[in-house]
């Protein structure tokens, strides 16, 4: 599920209208817009003047352009973001039965001050949305697994600050937790993690009467008894039966699990620390994991933050295997920017990571699928320039020494953001992957490499040329594991 889904009509061409200048360096022609957004001229005049309406200095229109003014993540277009999600139907009726947990169709209606016919329509278009959680809306609540409920509220909540009536009447608290992890758990918190826990503790003690009178009862999962005998797990009910003390025993072993769930699948805790303590029998992540790093180190050099990546790869892992659904955390156009700039290198190693007989044998639905190569995408993307095998290029130039090296230099430097290249002055008898020349070679054929003819470096086409070429070289070059 993506966030954008939450959105009425009119208010998700607003964010697409400005998150597709944000993508396009903060400006765009009209038409390029309309084309974009698929919308009339007439429309788009609509929704700038609704924008400016909001606030006169987000936008700026020209004759034949529109400009985005603000920084994309200002405070004034995150309050306008804010205000359309806040004013959304499907916001609103997911937002009240967080807060009332149980709420007839009549009742519902009178909160969002709608009629019934709407309401019914509505609850249609949640369950929808959370179907794939295992989820609906139906007998006056929100229905389905705790750890699916929490999961779920979580990121409704964590991607939408600040504007839900169900967290009106909730102090967000860590709850002591940030101390216990780091007299306990040898772990300091950082902001961004305490304001994780915070959440996460907080929507479990404002939904304690639901906890004990629905939850709690329902049958335990598969991995339940395992997860127990985890020193993790063993942590968690420590800390419960230290800091929640009105919690009897097998409410606090349910908050154990579910709490164990989430920090296995947020990096709130150290990531070495909740690998190594959280491995139970039957967890199907590890070797999963195993292998994708496996490919991955085979296809780039990575450096010292290697940890950071599998830290990464860990949660995500889990996130995918553990729960039904997934709430993105990206938006909908920047995932599809990403795709844009995945080169074929890329799409072939996220290809192998997903014909993995391990992962081949989860069977995972299409939208999961989906999910590993978005996240795949924007993980990989920072080291596309640390590809295991570097291209070797020559360069045969007709130009003076004093500008020859410049040209190189600048190739390298051109080509060093996206690739793993060597451009040097080419030397015969020296092996070339690619061999660059600023004219046409009279024999062609007797280096036996391919030739690229390129003049001049200031011309865009020939940029793109440069850029295609050397990502075709990088593709054929890329070396499976999986044996066909």
């Amino acid at each position: 599920m993506h966030n954008e889904q939450l959105f009425d009509h009119k208010s998700l061409q607003i964010y697409s209208l400005l998150m597709e200048l944000h993508l396009k360096n903060n400006h765009l022609s009209k038409t390029e817009l309309c084309t974009c957004l698929k919308i009339t001229a007439p429309t788009l005049t609509q929704l700038i003047e609704h924008i400016n309406s909001f606030d006169p200095h987000i936008l700026t229109v020209t004759r034949h352009e529109v400009i985005l003014e603000l920084p994309y993540k200002s405070s004034t277009i995150t309050n306008l973001n804010h205000t359309l999600l806040a004013t959304s139907p499907k916001f609103q009726l997911l937002d009240t039965y967080f807060k009332h947990s149980y709420l007839t169709r009549e009742e519902a209606a009178q909160q969002l001050n709608i009629s019934l016919t709407s309401i019914n329509k509505l609850v249609g278009e949640c369950n929808t949305l959370l179907k794939e959680f295992k989820l609906e809306l139906k007998q006056n609540m929100v229905r389905g697994l705790g750890i699916q409920y929490f999961y779920f509220y979580y990121n409704f909540y964590w991607n939408n600050p600040h504007i839900g009536n169900g967290l009106d009447n909730i102090v967000l608290s860590d709850h002591g937790f940030k101390d216990f992890a780091s007299t306990k758990l040898n772990c300091d918190l950082n902001i961004i993690q305490v304001q994780q826990i915070s959440l996460w503790l907080s929507l479990l003690s404002a939904k304690h009467e639901l906890l004990q009178k629905y939850f709690v009862h329902e049958e335990r999962p598969e991995n339940f008894y395992a997860i127990r005998e985890t020193p993790l797990f063993q942590m968690l009910l420590t800390y419960f039966k230290q800091n929640w003390t009105y919690l009897n025993v097998s409410i606090i072993e349910y908050y154990s699990y579910l709490t164990f769930i989430f920090l296995n699948i947020h990096n709130v805790i150290y990531y070495p620390i909740t690998e190594i303590n959280s491995l139970f029998v039957g967890s199907e992540c590890q070797q999963l994991l195993e292998q994708v790093t496996t490919i991955l180190t085979n296809s780039y050099s990575f450096n010292d933050n290697f940890i950071s990546l599998r830290s990464s790869l860990y949660f995500t892992i889990n996130k995918l295997l553990l729960l039904d659904g997934y709430y993105y955390a990206y938006d909908v156009l920047v995932l599809k920017n990403s795709a844009r700039k995945t080169q074929p290198f890329e799409e072939k190693v996220i290809q192998e990571i997903l014909q993995i007989p391990v992962s081949l044998g989860f069977k995972l639905p299409a939208y999961k699928l989906t999910a590993i190569r978005d996240n795949l995408r924007m993980m990989i993307y920072p080291y596309k320039n640390l590809k295991r095998q570097a291209l070797q290029i020559g360069v045969i130039s007709q130009l003076p020494i004093a500008t020859r090296y410049a040209y190189i230099t600048g190739m390298q430097n051109i080509l060093n953001k996206d690739h793993n290249v060597v451009v040097s002055d080419f030397v015969a008898h020296n092996h070339y992957d690619l061999i660059i020349s600023d004219f046409e070679l009279t024999e062609p054929q007797q280096f036996h490499t391919p030739i690229l003819t390129l003049d001049d470096l200031n011309i865009q086409s020939n940029l793109t040329l440069l850029e295609k070429t050397i990502a075709k070289l990088e593709s054929e070059r890329y070396q499976p594991l999986i044996l066909q």
